[in-house]
């Protein structure tokens, strides 16, 4: 008796990879981007004050925030003024024109801020902006 259809091959089951790779690069380029957008995430809350010629700084930045009562914190840890001094030495030791940037509260006493800004040109740091809120 002749069969109707011809008798096929069975192939054996493949796993196509190639959605797969793309849909990986997909999701590195993802995390990628999206790391890249992630900084100093410990930060206290500081109530800056208002400027409106302020411009925004680029690149990185080590910034330090001085609280109402004083207090120093450099990603959301409290340092003295020593801890300062060295932390911007250990900063600036790549490149010397590289940015500090400094948030103060409005309410923060006035020679606590000088102290701070002393302290950061002692240990090197020529390049120090004054963080502040838009009007």
């Amino acid at each position: 008796m002749k069969k109707l259809l011809p008798d096929r091959k069975r192939e054996k089951p493949q796993i196509i990879v190639t959605n797969l790779i793309d849909v990986i690069l997909m999701l590195v380029f993802f995390f990628m981007v999206t790391s890249s957008f992630a900084r100093d995430t410990k930060k206290l809350p500081v109530d800056l004050p208002r400027a409106s010629s302020g411009a925004l700084i680029e690149g990185e930045t080590l910034t330090f925030q001085v609280t109402r009562e004083g207090a120093i914190h450099l990603r959301g840890e409290a340092v003295d003024h020593d801890t300062v001094g060295t932390r911007v030495r250990d900063y600036l030791a790549e490149d010397p024109n590289r940015g500090i940037l400094l948030e103060a509260d409005q309410e923060v006493d006035y020679g606590a801020v000088v102290k701070v800004l002393d302290t950061i040109r002692t240990a090197g740091g020529s390049n120090i902006g004054l963080s502040t809120r838009g009007k």
